[in-house]
């Protein structure tokens, strides 16, 4: 049947002489693969929609239980100048997609992850610094809509609320996608993000473990869950914070997605802003 549908371009690769094999993430289909015939000849009708980093109205021939779709239209629909324009903000979008499609099995429609997907390119687009933050509320955002999202509001033990928590540490307790305050993780066995990231365990053994993190890194990590996502571009972060924040959230989706990949974009994000 012709089905259309508003869709991210994810990837794309040469596919023989002049065709393309494009994954999209839909609205309508979650993820999926399609085919476009000529679309690498010099007067193709796709021209640039079937880039990456694009959001488009797609027009497919849509066959249920076939692994490829054919692609009968694209086009442009949000082009993201910027993103495509600059290389920190394209480092930072592609991670985004590259997470997307490690994560999500085609034609599981999920209209919430769309819209998550949609609003954080916008926000890539407009935003004047720290892009990295929105990868982080990407990330964490991404983990409630499938239904694990973290809390970081109250101590898991005591109930305490964290905004009135001294001390210097707290421990993220990764089974239970919560925190212990100060007063509380002193009885709790802990590790620094450097012990558990070179670990090698599946993803039940590391539920049993607790990430020591900055009391700082935990309330920004709470903003990155809550705020306006429009907001975090204005959190400032140090390079250790950074650090921890990244490592937090890598670690708690490995303990919900087995087989998780190292982002290879991310890398890219590194060398440019490094």
């Amino acid at each position: 049947m012709i089905t259309k549908t508003d869709a991210v371009v994810l990837k794309s690769m040469k596919f023989r002489g002049t065709s393309k094999i494009v994954t999209f993430y839909s609205r309508r289909y979650g993820k999926l693969k399609g085919i476009a015939k000529g679309a690498r000849e010099t007067k193709s009708k796709f021209g640039a929609a079937l880039e990456p980093m694009t959001q488009v109205a797609l027009v497919l021939y849509k066959k249920e239980h076939r692994e490829l779709q054919f692609i009968s239209q694209c086009d442009v629909i949000r082009p993201y100048k910027k993103i495509h324009s600059e290389i920190e903000r394209m480092s930072v979008t592609l991670t985004v997609l590259e997470l997307i499609n490690q994560l999500t099995h085609e034609e599981e429609e999920n209209p919430l992850l769309y819209a998550l997907l949609t609003e954080t390119l916008e926000e890539l687009e407009l935003a004047p610094k720290n892009f990295i933050n929105l990868f982080y509320a990407f990330e964490v955002r991404l983990c409630a809509i499938f239904g694990f999202a973290p809390s970081f509001g109250l101590c898991l033990r005591c109930g305490r609320e964290m905004d009135g928590v001294t001390g210097k540490l707290v421990v993220f307790q990764l089974a239970r996608g919560g925190l212990a305050c100060s007063a509380c993780c002193e009885s709790l066995s802990s590790h620094s993000y450097q012990e558990l990231l070179t670990r090698r365990g599946n993803r039940v053994e590391m539920r049993g473990e607790n990430l020591r993190l900055s009391l700082r890194t935990a309330r920004i990590l709470g903003r990155l869950l809550s705020a306006k996502l429009k907001s975090v571009t204005s959190l400032v972060c140090t390079e250790s914070v950074g650090n921890e924040i990244e490592a937090a959230l890598r670690l708690y989706l490995r303990c919900h997605f087995e087989n998780l990949r190292p982002l290879k974009s991310l890398e890219l994000y590194r060398t440019v802003t490094g």
